[in-house]
């Protein structure tokens, strides 16, 4: 079975070396990987050290984050295609996990978990595969994804039928997509991390952090799961689900959030 991994990068440095590495290793036991890199116009040399590695790489200089989506996404060759970001890696034995999910119930796309890592590597936390009962309704309620496109593989077949990435959107490109899977078809639960997501300030979800939460509430609207009398019940559900689920994440969010008040209660002292 092949499945293909989409990396776009745009000046990934040394960490889309171990990005490389952490997928090679996962071709075995029938499972062949393919990688392809979309280089947006790296000046540091991303394109050549993927090339050194054998892996493809597509270089569309002129093309958006969104839209190196999807060309990589087209130009895939796998039965299953899945994202992993250039300064993230896959963890061991990720990708049996996900052809076993994929074999389980013969579901068109599976989700996992993923653990966040900060720039060296340390362990901040896991983060649980969303619930197998979650719908498109109860995906929107929050603003924000809470199905990791690390941890997301969907048959090709499929994401074709979906139209691909709409290219409308240039950070929440992945929530429309899944949110519009979801108003399909379920996804199949896996019960553990696939991939770490290195966590720092250079973070496309963390620099645009505003225009994300804007183009999930349109979204929301265009999918025509807007504000109804149910959502709040559906964005506490959501929200305890995760915060039980995920102790160390969310003693992390309190954490932080105690040290932003107690900041900001030190800055406004007479």
């Amino acid at each position: 079975m092949i499945i293909s991994i989409v990396t776009p990068v745009l000046n990934g440095g040394n960490d889309l070396r171990a990005c490389i590495e952490s997928v090679k290793v996962e071709t075995s036991g029938g499972i062949l990987i393919e990688h392809l890199i979309v280089d947006g116009g790296s000046t540091d040399g991303s394109a050549e050290l993927a090339a050194a590695y054998g892996v493809r790489a597509l270089r569309e200089p002129t093309v958006g984050l969104t839209g190196r989506m999807n060309i990589g996404y087209r130009a895939a060759k796998g039965e299953l295609i899945g994202f992993l970001g250039a300064d993230d890696v896959l963890f061991p034995g990720a990708m049996k996990a996900v052809v076993k999910a994929y074999w389980r119930r013969r579901r068109r796309w599976v989700v996992g978990g993923i653990r966040w890592i900060d720039p060296n590597g340390h362990s901040l936390g896991e983060f649980r595969a969303p619930p197998q009962w979650m719908t498109a309704a109860a995906h929107v309620a929050l603003d924000w994804n809470v199905i990791s496109p690390l941890a997301t593989y969907m048959n090709r077949d499929f994401f074709a039928e979906l139209g691909g990435y709409d290219e409308r959107y240039d950070v929440a490109a992945d929530f429309h997509l899944f949110a519009r899977a979801l108003q399909r078809e379920p996804f199949e639960r896996i019960a553990r991390p696939l991939a770490c997501w290195r966590r720092h300030l250079r973070n496309y979800s963390i620099v645009h952090t505003d225009r994300a939460t804007h183009e999930a509430r349109a979204i929301r609207q265009s999918l025509g799961l807007h504000d109804d009398h149910g959502r709040p019940l559906r964005r506490y559900a959501m929200k305890a689900w995760f915060n039980l689920g995920n102790p160390g994440w969310c003693g992390r969010k309190l954490i932080e959030r105690a040290r932003l008040e107690l900041g900001m209660t030190w800055q406004t002292r007479p």
